[in-house]
């Protein structure tokens, strides 16, 4: 496994109340992204959509949510306590809530796919979930995590998406392309490791431009149309 030895005495903390917390800048701006989540969960439940579309994005908020608190709060401030284990909980929901868009995606473009294609791509957002659920518990490293929203957001949403777009003008696919430049963004930087300190580093510049990202995400969600004939008028009201 891919246990790293940290020497959290070097690592930038604060002490509230008696308890350490490390690196409480990353732990704040992943609260950050979790506050937009929660906001476009609650937004996204208020128009009462029940098709497995809707429902899913809906529930992406949700997932993703519990990703970048459990994030920033096992994975950064309270890491001297749990370890590298301790991100698991927070890389699992991550990776639930990309295939939960991803198969959103999957439910936007089956009505203009042949059906046996439509069906594939649902069994293969299963398998693929699977594999990298695997994946992380035995390499226990989060660019396992980046591989899986590379694949599922960059790759198939994206994709999706654009095929949909060519062939509706769909007005919520170009928040996704938003969503998905700014996701690409937060990436660049994250992988350069840019910045300006330990109190503002390379995670929370990265989670600025990724906060952008999950609220695009949110509008592209909101504005979907569905396009088969098993989905109730109100459904279609934004």
């Amino acid at each position: 496994m891919n246990d790293i030895a940290i020497d959290f005495s070097k690592v930038h903390q604060i002490q509230l109340f008696g308890i350490t917390i490390l690196e409480p800048s990353s732990v704040l701006s992943s609260l950050m992204m979790t506050a937009v989540c929660i906001y476009g969960f609650v937004q996204l439940n208020k128009l009462g959509r029940t098709h497995n579309m809707y429902r899913q994005t809906q529930y992406f908020f949700l997932f993703m949510g519990l990703a970048t608190a459990i994030g920033g709060i096992l994975g950064h401030g309270f890491l001297y306590l749990t370890g590298q284990p301790g991100k698991i909980p927070g890389w699992f929901s991550s990776m639930i809530a990309v295939a939960l868009f991803e198969r959103a995606a999957i439910w936007h473009v089956k009505p203009l796919l042949p059906k046996r294609i439509g069906k594939f791509l649902g069994r293969l957002n299963y398998v693929e979930l699977s594999i990298f659920f695997v994946l992380a518990i035995v390499t226990l490293n989060f660019v396992v995590v980046e591989v899986h929203a590379f694949y599922g957001l960059f790759l198939m949403l994206c994709l999706i998406e654009i095929y949909v777009y060519r062939k509706k003008n769909d007005p919520g696919s170009r928040y996704i392309f938003i969503a998905t430049f700014l996701g690409a963004v937060s990436a660049g930087f994250h992988a350069l490791k840019f910045s300006f300190g330990p109190w503002f580093n390379y995670n929370d510049i990265a989670h600025i431009p990724m906060a952008l990202s999950i609220y695009y995400y949110y509008l592209g969600a909101r504005n979907m149309r569905y396009y088969g004939d098993d989905l109730p008028v109100k459904d279609n009201q934004v």
